[in-house]
């Protein structure tokens, strides 16, 4: 008899094909066919679904964020290296991986202008006149902040497109022609051009000012130069590869087993029985292993969230002056060392990537800001984005439905109707993994979908409210914007053994007794890490009350 839908583990497939949205994610069972073909391919893989498929044939809920998780691992394993040094091979405890990232080097901010020195202005004569731009990256949120020798970018014969304005802020755009740039410092260069334009250069005073601006932004634009001319500038080639380290740790658990447990387990990976079978429901083992399997999943679950450094040594330099274990029989012998895999937040909280809104509430014009900034970033490699998710506990859930219920009315004097779809599902053969609400944010170019998820609910209630001054439960409260196309669980190994104890064949006290009360263990652990590709494809917006959201939008007069 196949297994029941009901105990069938779900895999959930998030990518950029389905815009890195769940809304449109394909969720599949792990049938016995597809459980096999996994291990066939990838046995680190499927021991870790294996484990899914066991605690889910004993009753456990597959519960939606450990899904999603347990449905983005990958072998890393042949990705993990070897160091040798004092006899010893170890194995490192992080690995290193290349990380692609988009370099945009098309506008610029002038910080300064002053005449070029050495040059007159000779009315009449735009190519005598020069201006010498102190220049720096843009203050964009899709710059890269990171470029260096800026002018490299600046060649001559190149020109500029300077936007500004008056002192009457009247709109100015002014063309010039780059003739040389220079270093000032690794973010900074000057660059030296003249005017171009159909107006000659003026002898105004007024509009000399207009042609030195003080401040403005930058647009590179195209060459002219005739192939009768000397040009043999070289364009810039930056290396967009980056280095992204992601650190393992090993986790264990220990299960109790007997003979009936383990014959059914087998029976029910091969797909033989149904997996509420008589025989396996009342064993009493079956039920602790039932604990055990929700309480591991739960830590595991936090673990990629939330874990931090184990220490300050957890450096790719120092990580020798990590933790080391030694063989129980030579303490002298280092076999590895140990390191935490970094969570989720502790990634993207590295990367600027988490708003700490101090307790006050909700703001929707910031939301829907960072809403744009996300699709802008997630389609930056060609990707069709047109929904962002976001997960978070049923009350702030419900405060984002009054809010936007008010936001369309007052901004677009519309009913919620036509905005949003209320109380969307997202299941499999029935079973529903997820509930989310759906709104259109014209003001981000995107749709929005708002997921209940009970963790976040248990998390919130776990603070006690009259701590802290009261309102304590306000630090429990999150906005989870993860692009889980992005996310992913990398499985350096896994490892099971099973343990019998007493041994009889070898201990002295049991030579001369023909029975013994034989315990079986069957020892499990898994060498995972949390990794996160692109931490700009993310945010995390926490510590806010439950009170109405904030909105300065009114529908325009």
């Amino acid at each position: 008899m196949p297994l029941a839908p009901e105990f069938l583990p779900r895999i959930v497939k998030v990518d950029d094909s389905c815009g890195c949205t769940l809304t449109k994610a394909s969720i599949e069972g792990l049938t016995p066919a597809r459980f096999e073909a996994l291990s066939g391919k990838e046995p680190e893989l499927a021991r870790v679904i294996a484990s899914s498929a066991e605690a889910a044939a004993l009753g456990v809920p597959q519960k939606g964020l450990a899904m999603l998780l347990k449905s983005s691992v990958r072998n890393m394993k042949p990705q993990m290296n070897k160091i040798t040094f004092e006899e010893q091979s170890i194995i490192l405890p992080y690995i290193q991986r290349r990380q692609k990232s988009i370099i945009n080097a098309q506008y610029f901010s002038i910080n300064a202008a002053v005449p070029e020195a050495g040059r007159s202005a000779t009315a009449g004569d735009n190519t005598t006149f020069g201006v010498t731009f102190t220049v720096t990256v843009d203050t964009s949120a899709f710059a890269t902040t990171a470029l260096k020798n800026l002018e490299r970018y600046f060649l001559p014969g190149m020109t500029l497109s300077v936007l500004t304005w008056d002192a009457s802020k009247n709109a100015k755009t002014i063309q010039y022609q780059i003739t040389g740039s220079a270093n000032v410092d690794p973010t900074t260069a000057t660059v030296t051009a003249f005017p171009l334009g159909k107006s000659d250069f003026p002898v105004d005073d007024d509009l000399t000012t207009e042609l030195i601006p003080d401040y403005g932004m930058i647009q590179i634009m195209a060459n002219n130069v005739s192939d009768w001319e000397d040009w043999c500038e070289n364009q810039p080639t930056d290396n967009p590869m980056g280095l992204l380290v992601n650190w393992f740790q090993t986790s264990r658990e220990s299960r109790c087993v007997n003979d009936v447990y383990r014959d059914t387990l087998q029976r029910i990976l091969d797909g033989k029985v149904n997996a509420w079978d008589q025989t396996f429901e009342y064993q009493n083992i079956a039920d602790q292993n039932k604990m055990a399997s929700a309480m591991s999943e739960e830590a595991w679950l936090r673990s990629t969230f939330y874990n931090d450094y184990i220490n300050s040594k957890q450096t790719v330099e120092g990580y020798a002056d990590l933790p080391k274990i030694t063989d129980p029989e030579d303490p002298s012998c280092t076999l590895e060392y140990k390191a935490n895999a970094l969570g989720i937040f502790t990634i993207l909280n590295e990367s600027g990537r988490v708003l700490d809104l101090g307790g006050n509430n909700l703001d929707l014009d910031v939301i829907f800001n960072e809403l744009y900034l996300l699709k802008r970033n997630r389609s930056s490699m060609g990707e069709s984005v047109s929904t962002i998710d976001c997960f978070t506990d049923r009350k702030t859930a419900n405060n984002i439905f009054d809010a936007m219920s008010r936001y369309y009315q007052n901004r677009y004097g519309v009913a919620t109707q036509r905005n949003a779809q209320v109380g969307q599902k997202v299941d499999f053969n029935g079973i529903v993994s997820f509930d989310f609400d759906l709104y259109d944010i014209p003001d981000s170019s995107v749709q929005w979908a708002v997921f209940r998820e009970p963790f976040f609910d248990d998390f919130v209630d776990a603070f006690d409210n009259s701590k802290g001054g009261g309102d304590f439960q306000s630090r429990g409260r999150n906005l989870w914007f993860l692009d889980w196309s992005d996310v992913k669980v990398g499985i350096g190994g896994t490892e099971s053994v099973t343990r019998k104890s007493p041994a009889p064949e070898v201990q002295e006290l049991y030579k001369c007794r023909m029975k013994a009360n034989i315990h079986e263990y069957n020892l499990r652990s898994t060498k995972w890490t949390t990794m996160v590709d692109r931490p700009e494809r993310h945010l995390i917006i926490h510590n806010f009350n439950l009170s109405c959201p904030a909105t300065t939008a009114v529908g325009c007069p």
